[in-house]
């Protein structure tokens, strides 16, 4: 018994010695690991989507943005696309260097059916492309933005529209965190 002790007391301190290195490599691995990857979204791309030759708004995701109307006007102008069946993922501010006069319609292309039909809804709007894979449409309202009386809600289109994959149930929910603009600030609505 006297020389299993000795042994076990040599043996103590190298055993211990190893089992912290491996813990430190361990952790040193989980860090480098946790540090090196990609933890953004992943990027959301467009769906080729056959909406029959017709677009309509429930086919169509919208941002409702303030860019320098007066308070409360992104969600009054969410309201009243829901209204129409335009899927509204967020409602916020726009960036400070975003403000505009009137309404501005940001999406992939100026030409967009998607952003077209959007238009429709705002007269003297503008169109603005910047290239978004996502294709959701961002609605910057501006001082004298106008909405309209009645306007036409559907848009006549040649074959499939590229369009956002429809949103899941938990992800709607949560949409306005899961959907981050480019043109958005985390200020007040």
């Amino acid at each position: 018994m006297d020389q299993l002790t000795q042994v076990i007391r040599i043996l103590k301190t190298p055993v211990t010695l190893i089992a912290l290195l491996a813990l430190l490599f361990g952790a040193g691995y989980w860090g480098y690991k946790a540090v090196t990857t990609d933890t953004g979204k992943p990027d959301v791309k467009c769906v080729m989507t056959d909406v029959g030759g017709e677009l309509t708004p429930k086919s169509v995701q919208v941002r409702s943005l303030n860019a320098g109307a007066s308070g409360g006007k992104a969600k009054e102008t969410a309201n009243f696309l829901r209204s129409y069946g335009f899927t509204v993922i967020r409602v916020n501010n726009a960036d400070d260097d975003e403000l505009v006069a009137g309404t501005v319609v940001v999406g992939n292309a100026a030409s967009d059916p998607e952003v077209r039909l959007v238009m429709q809804f705002f007269p003297g709007s503008v169109a603005r492309g910047d290239g978004r894979d996502d294709h959701v449409v961002d609605v910057l309202i501006g001082q004298g933005y106008q909405t309209a009386a009645k306007p036409v809600t559907t848009l006549k289109v040649d074959g499939p529209v590229c369009l956002p994959p429809p949103l899941t149930p938990s992800a709607s929910a949560s949409a306005g965190s899961a959907l981050p603009s480019p043109s958005t600030s985390p200020s007040k609505k």
